[in-house]
């Protein structure tokens, strides 16, 4: 027998068919829990080609490592089908927008920016500045500074990514703010809206708003 693993860790190597024989097994010969255990896990590693309970439980760890792999990929490749669908349902005139804020120190100094890319690939890109405010202040602030500029682009159909989940969420009301100058954003943002015939807020990681962060570090001449 192997005695090199307590009970829970043999629990833990066992199927869920397996700890369920186990027990009818230690009730039919008057076994211990951990006997029985043992004793299953013994055959299933001889039937597997294995030769002891460590091999068996090196190959299980293994392949629950595998499936929670497959599972990954399975779901990020769902999450991009998604994507890919919400997309193709967008209209043709549909511009893509990007923002960001920065303040150095935070708080301190802001720097705002937005990016818009329009249907035919061509970019616009616009800063601003701040005299003082923390980072939802300048978060906030790019996302205003971008539906202004779309408006006066005349854009009327917008997908928007920034990588401020407390903003986005904020405007989106997923999870409001119970500050004043956070409300008074949101409103001001609101307001900019009723230009659109479609505008949709999305968060992004960072990594995937490099452009609109770059522009917020540049050093202002």
């Amino acid at each position: 027998m192997d005695f090199n693993f307590t009970y829970q860790q043999l629990v833990s190597i066992a199927t869920r068919k397996e700890r369920v024989l186990s027990r009818q097994l230690a009730k039919q010969e008057k076994l211990q829990a951990v006997e029985a255990l043992i004793k299953l896990l013994e055959a299933a590693a001889h039937n597997s080609g294995l030769q002891n309970i460590s091999e068996l439980a090196q190959q299980r760890e293994a392949m629950k490592v595998a499936d929670a792999a497959q599972r990954l990929v399975k779901k990020a490749a769902q999450q991009k089908s998604k994507k890919d669908r919400d997309l193709t349902l967008l209209p043709a005139n549909t511009w893509l927008g990007w923002f960001d804020g920065s303040a150095v120190p935070n708080p301190g100094k802001c720097r705002i920016a937005c990016i818009l890319k329009a249907p035919d690939g061509q970019n616009f890109e616009h800063i601003a500045h701040m005299e003082y405010g923390d980072s939802c202040d300048a978060e906030y602030s790019g996302l205003i500074l971008l539906l202004q500029q779309a408006r006066q682009h005349g854009i009327v159909n917008l997908l928007v990514h920034g990588d401020s989940q407390v903003v986005i969420d904020d405007f989106n009301h997923i999870k409001l703010s119970s500050l004043l100058r956070m409300q008074q954003y949101r409103q001001q943002a609101q307001e900019l809206t009723s230009a659109f015939e479609q505008l949709r807020v999305s968060w992004v990681p960072r990594h995937k708003n490099q452009l609109a962060d770059a522009l917020t570090q540049m050093r202002s001449d």
